[in-house]
């Protein structure tokens, strides 16, 4: 049996994103992507509401590719030699 393993990149807004006015919603840590739900954030008093702020997910790898200026910042590079 093959061995697979699951790869989750972040990469930067596109232009069209930006002119729409799109946002960044998620975080990496580690191995985790955090995703956070922008509708939920909205909501003056979300009080009983079953939807969660940020879900967490769990992968192999997690790569932030958004800003060379930032330290987490992973290049094609990077990820090619992995």
């Amino acid at each position: 049996m093959a061995n697979v393993g699951v790869v989750v990149r972040v990469w930067p807004l596109s232009k069209r994103e930006i002119k729409e006015g799109g946002k960044i919603i998620v975080e990496i840590d580690d191995k985790v992507a955090k995703i956070r739900n922008i509708k939920v954030d909205s909501r003056p008093d979300s009080f009983g509401d079953s939807q969660e702020k940020v879900v967490a997910f769990s992968f192999d790898y997690c790569y932030w590719s958004v800003n060379p200026e930032d330290p987490q910042y992973a290049s094609q590079d990077v990820l090619f030699r992995k």
